[in-house]
């Protein structure tokens, strides 16, 4: 079903989509039979000339009948937020749900992404989520639970962050991979099946409990460190933009 509305996206906008990927709590591993589908992918204009304009093209599309949600970047500004280590492209390339996959090679050989950037923009979205959706909450409420586990997923990656590792988005994996005592991991891990099986009345007091401690914990130990990076040449990223739409 996805990849038919994929399939007429594109004849409807003239367009290619050269990666079709599942993001969000899908691709995450945290689920349930109520999620929406968040479908993004990258693609480029079937018309060159679109390109070849002295104003600003549209880049975006955007799509969403309320339970398949689609977004679309095209080639060019997909290319330069690769160039500027941007967090939310690499999700979208290392998804493990692909509808279609990259068979044009986008983003072979060019550089890994910043930590420098990757490290303050998941510390970022945990602390601002956590301000603004748990503190002074219900812990047991529906809608505070599924910001509690985007929290949790966001702080795991930029602990990871520290020590080296650059995380993928699988949830399980930044658990398993963290340094949480054998206590926290089960709580945080129950807690996530609870609400992928929708079994919230599951969910133990004392796990929230613990588990919040620790994201307070947590987020107030957060501090930018000297984190080493590669360099980048924009004249890479032009060059695969141009054997990509045809000109070379």
């Amino acid at each position: 079903m996805i990849l038919e509305k994929l399939r007429k996206i594109e004849k409807r906008q003239n367009i290619t989509i050269l990666l079709a990927v599942e993001t969000g709590s899908r691709a995450w591993g945290y689920a349930n039979n109520n999620s929406d589908y968040d479908i993004c992918f990258i693609y480029k204009q079937n018309d060159i000339s679109k390109y070849l304009v002295l104003d600003k093209y549209k880049d975006v599309f955007s799509e969403n009948d309320g339970r398949f949600d689609f977004t679309g970047w095209d080639i060019k500004k997909a290319l330069y937020l690769h160039f500027k280590s941007n967090p939310n492209i690499r999700e979208w390339i290392i998804s493990p749900v692909k509808y279609i996959p990259d068979e044009t090679g986008i983003f072979k050989d060019l550089p890994d992404f910043n930590p420098k950037i990757l490290k303050p923009h998941y510390f970022g979205l945990a602390s601002k989520t956590d301000k603004k959706y748990i503190e002074g909450s219900d812990l047991s409420d529906v809608k505070i639970i599924k910001k509690t586990l985007y929290v949790i997923r966001c702080t795991l990656a930029w602990q990871l962050i520290d020590r080296g590792m650059i995380p993928s988005v699988d949830f399980d994996e930044l658990v398993e991979l963290s340094e949480l005592d054998s206590e926290l991991k089960e709580a945080i891990l129950n807690f996530k099946a609870s609400y992928s099986h929708l079994a919230f009345d599951h969910i133990s007091k004392d796990d929230l409990n613990l588990i919040h401690k620790w994201i307070v914990g947590s987020l107030d130990k957060f501090s930018i460190d000297k984190i080493k990076s590669s360099k980048r040449n924009i004249d890479d990223y032009n060059r695969r933009f141009q054997q990509i739409i045809g000109l070379i």
